[in-house]
């Protein structure tokens, strides 16, 4: 895949079911459908993946579309407690 092809990407995985989103600013998630009962969903989640190959390169702006996208699940930080 290239970073030409992050967009569509991420458009087909939505159409195919996909609750595509970042976590935080350090990964993302694809595989998950929207509705996890939806068996189906799974295969054509399955298929657009492969459809787009190798993507582990362009991880950090897949991230950065989906934030754009408001589709990301933010993580909550740790209090500091000053204890080392």
């Amino acid at each position: 895949m290239t970073k030409e092809e992050i967009e569509a990407f991420v458009i087909a995985m939505i159409e195919a079911g996909s609750n595509v989103q970042a976590i935080g600013t350090t990964g993302y998630v694809v595989v998950e459908p929207i509705d996890p009962t939806d068996r189906e969903a799974y295969r054509r989640i399955e298929l657009v993946s492969s459809a787009f190959g190798e993507r582990d390169h362009l991880k950090d702006k897949i991230i950065a579309y989906l934030h754009q996208l408001g589709r990301v699940v933010e993580i909550p930080e740790e209090p500091d407690t000053g204890r080392v």
